[in-house]
């Protein structure tokens, strides 16, 4: 009898993501753990991305391409999850890169946690260029999880994440009006449910780039933020002081060399600090600013040279992907697509250009 369904539906959001595409969705396709379907919503991309899913879905038959006029994340989320087949979701961003055992990992989570709702991962963030920046782990305890997302902190990671399908319909899906702090919410009415958990493992590459939601919706994200927690408190019946929702979180660094070049100082990779520094000093960022990220980058640098562990450090290795990528340009360039060798352009003028403090994309 033939099988029906996958084991694991990986929902991917797509708008403009030519820059990163193909390698997010290769990363699925080499997956180590073969019964899946990959779910992409292309919520009303104008660049390559329509030609590169398109491509990409007639070279394996388990990835459907699910096309909608531009509605905003939250719609193209609760589309693919609507859509899954499968018992288990995956979230995957398509400027991210799943590790080989990252969905073979999580599955075997799952069934030697049953209760578990949802369970997240540690992450490797990486430039627009693919080097490495920092290693982050979210929080491991039940309890602690709770207690981040009940302080405005994250409990997990929202690309990083796979959840029962059952648990995700319970609840009600994802929610328009918390759009942006979407996951937050998603996440504090799971822990309803059942335990939410994060795995003691890296299992995805987390790229960071100056068009990243975090970086371009900080302010709109506070204000929700606070929204949601009032919700949050009185569904649980706590007593609430409004602590948590008053306190403002100091102003982030603006995206750009800047932040990477001192993320990666602190993460022990000074390769990739030293390149970030070059193009801070090569941008035309207010002085006082490249300044003072150029020091603080310098004193974490000295601070990992006092601390021989950080700079031994050895990251995840990243899988390449070049031959996906040679075979998508020959494809373009025997006039079968657009875009191209533009992908990889793309990729390279997202990271720089727009430090020094003008605005936090």
């Amino acid at each position: 009898m033939t099988k029906s369904f996958p084991l694991v539906s990986v929902v991917m959001p797509v708008y403009n993501a030519q820059a990163y595409l193909v390698d997010a969705v290769a990363s699925i396709i080499e997956q180590t753990l073969a019964d899946w379907e990959l779910v992409c919503v292309d919520d009303g991309s104008t660049d390559a991305t329509p030609e590169i899913l398109r491509w990409m879905a007639q070279r394996d038959a388990r990835i459907r391409v699910v096309r909608q006029e531009n509605a905003g994340i939250v719609e193209a989320l609760n589309r693919g999850c609507t859509l899954a087949r499968g018992p288990l979701i995956a979230r995957m961003d398509a400027d991210d890169i799943a590790l080989p055992a990252r969905l073979e990992r999580q599955v075997e989570w799952f069934r030697r946690y049953p209760k578990c709702v949802a369970a997240g991962t540690g992450i490797l963030e990486i430039d627009a260029d693919g080097d490495p920046l920092r290693v982050t782990y979210p929080p491991m305890a039940e309890d602690q999880i709770q207690r981040s997302l009940l302080s405005r902190q994250t409990g997990l990671y929202h690309p990083t994440v796979m959840m029962r399908t059952e648990a995700w319909r319970a609840v009600g899906g994802y929610r328009r009006q918390y759009q942006w702090v979407e996951d937050h919410d998603l996440w504090l009415r799971m822990a309803q449910r059942g335990p939410l958990m994060n795995l003691p493992s890296v299992l995805l590459a987390y790229r960071q780039h100056a068009s990243s939601v975090c970086w371009r919706r900080a302010e709109q994200q506070r204000e929700l933020m606070d929204q949601l927690l009032r919700e949050a408190y009185q569904a649980r019946g706590l007593a609430f002081t409004g602590q948590a929702v008053s306190h403002r979180p100091a102003g982030r660094s603006a995206a750009g060399p800047g932040k990477w070049a001192r993320a990666a100082a602190r993460g022990g990779f000074p390769g990739t600090a030293c390149k970030h520094l070059y193009r801070l000093l090569c941008s035309d960022a207010d002085p006082a600013y490249r300044i003072r990220m150029t020091a603080e980058t310098l004193l974490r640098m000295a601070a990992g040279v006092a601390n021989p562990r950080i700079w031994l450090r050895r990251p995840p290795r990243i899988p390449a992907f070049e031959q996906w990528h040679r075979q998508w340009n020959d494809h373009d360039r025997a006039g079968e697509g657009r875009g191209g060798e533009s992908h990889r352009a793309a990729a390279r003028s997202m990271d720089g250009g727009i430090d020094g403090g003008s605005r936090a994309a």
